[in-house]
């Protein structure tokens, strides 16, 4: 009988509550609240699609991992700010001033991670294929997060900012100034990432001078440096602003495929139309060169002792280019001196033909 009477009067006055003017609202928000915290995910799930969104599951899935924490903590908030009036005085001034805080930095929240996902996570990594630094990608959410955050500081506590503002800018100050090279090093990083220069996995060539160069292909572009792996299999570092500043060749654009050159010497009565076939057959046998673009012959010059043929043809493989090269070079100069027409490189490969 007693927990009858309990439930009735509970009933009562849940229905009061409901129905009354001064708790009706704050009720019904409440329960407005509580009821998109127990479907958040559908909530937002419906929101993604209404706005019309990427279709892209995987990023809705991450969206939502990231702003589930902020999303309970905004839709509790929200759901518990209509009732901060009946509590006394100072502690509902108190709690009110924090929603104040509280709901719109949550709401700041869940928009940059929206954005974050949409802007950096799929138009420029996924649809441009650029590669942000992770550092710019903070950099850029912290700042919006900081100015924001003084904003609702001095709205909802009326903390004065200025004195912050006048501190952040001179430390700015110092900040820029000692880390000149490394901000030169970050933009030379987007730069590279924005206008696809290289890309990772490409095989390029950074010539510092006439005398230094290194060979190799791209590891990794990171925001301050770029890492090349090179043919020994080591790592060459090399910071951004140098790799924008000096000459870089990239090997493997516009196309993957690339030219060797090799030039054979051939004595002055040698028939000019067969060693171009012999070339061309010859090379046309050896794996790894490519039939398009196709190989070509010619005869480049005319010594007074002997003819230069040049040969050039297209490989893919980068890293095998000297063992393809040596190999193409191989089996054209013993055709050459079958036709005899190599007799001063011919001692050693004569006798290789001959056991064979």
């Amino acid at each position: 009988m007693d927990i009858h009477n309990f439930f009735d009067q509970s009933l009562a006055l849940l229905v009061f509550i409901a129905t009354d003017s001064r708790y009706a609202l704050s009720f019904w928000a409440a329960v407005l609240c509580l009821f998109l915290l127990l479907n958040k995910r559908a909530v937002v799930q419906y929101i993604w699609r209404s706005l019309h969104l990427i279709e892209d599951l995987v990023i809705q899935k991450e969206f939502f991992a990231k702003i589930d924490l902020a999303l309970k903590v905004l839709l509790v908030t929200l759901a518990c700010s209509p009732f901060f009036h009946f509590l006394p005085k100072s502690a509902g001034q108190l709690l009110s001033a924090v929603a104040l805080f509280v709901i719109p930095f949550a709401t700041l929240y869940i928009v940059v991670q929206a954005v974050d996902l949409l802007f950096f996570g799929w138009y420029l990594t996924k649809r441009k294929d650029a590669n942000v630094p992770s550092v710019l990608r903070a950099f850029a959410l912290g700042g919006i997060y900081v100015i924001f955050g003084l904003i609702f500081l001095e709205w909802s506590l009326g903390v004065n900012v200025l004195p912050l503002l006048a501190t952040s800018t001179v430390v700015t100050a110092v900040l820029g100034l000692a880390l000149q090279d490394t901000l030169k090093n970050l933009f030379a990083g987007l730069t590279m990432s924005f206008e696809k220069r290289y890309r990772q996995g490409d095989w390029v060539m950074f010539r510092l001078d006439a005398n230094n160069s290194t060979i190799g292909q791209v590891s990794e572009i990171g925001w301050r440096t770029t890492r090349i792996r090179t043919l020994e299999n080591n790592f060459a570092v090399i910071p951004n602003s140098m790799f924008t500043t000096y000459q870089v060749i990239n090997y493997s654009l516009p196309s993957p495929s690339y030219a060797r050159t090799i030039e054979f010497p051939v004595q002055t009565q040698a028939d000019v139309e067969q060693v171009l076939s012999s070339l061309l057959s010859n090379t046309a046998l050896v794996d790894g060169v490519v039939k398009d673009p196709p190989t070509e012959a010619l005869l480049s010059s005319v010594k007074s002792d002997h003819l230069v043929f040049r040969l050039r043809f297209y490989i893919e493989d980068f890293a095998k280019g000297d063992t393809i090269s040596g190999r193409v070079t191989e089996v054209c100069l013993k055709d050459l001196a079958k036709m005899g027409v190599v007799p001063a490189l011919n001692t050693a490969l004569n006798t290789a033909v001959a056991a064979k």
